[in-house]
């Protein structure tokens, strides 16, 4: 019977790990560098780019944990709902035309670390995830 279980349960990818500590260390680098206070200005050219280079990240990341979800589609949806986080951040920040407040920063970057251990842990909770 738990020899079943693993039937259909999805096996650990070390490269999606890697794809999700990844995007989360890029996603708070970018909170926090669109921080008051952190030395950055508001500039509409340098936020589409990094937004523009953290979209990539994700079509990447995700294209990958799609190509491994045979099973089950948990891994790409994990994916996608931190992607979505992240666009709504970028848009966020173009549509105020605003650096995000120190506060506001604080609260996002617990948000969104709570939301990416979620995803790390569930891959490592795959089956032949390293002990």
């Amino acid at each position: 019977m738990i020899t079943g279980c693993s039937l259909f349960t999805s096996h650990y990818d070390a490269t999606r790990h890697e794809n999700f500590t990844r995007l989360k260390a890029f996603h708070i680098k970018f909170i926090e560098d669109y921080t008051e206070g952190s030395g950055k200005e508001w500039n509409k050219q340098a936020i589409l780019e990094i937004c523009d280079q953290g979209d990539l990240k994700f079509k990447e990341a995700l294209v990958y944990a799609a190509s491994k979800d045979t099973k089950d589609n948990t891994g790409a949806n994990a994916v996608r709902y931190l992607r979505d986080q992240f666009k709504e951040n970028c848009s966020s920040l173009l549509k105020r035309k605003v650096l995000f407040s120190k506060g506001f920063s604080a609260e996002l970057v617990k948000e969104l670390e709570l939301q990416y251990d979620y995803a790390i842990a569930g891959e490592l909770r795959r089956v032949g995830a390293p002990q």
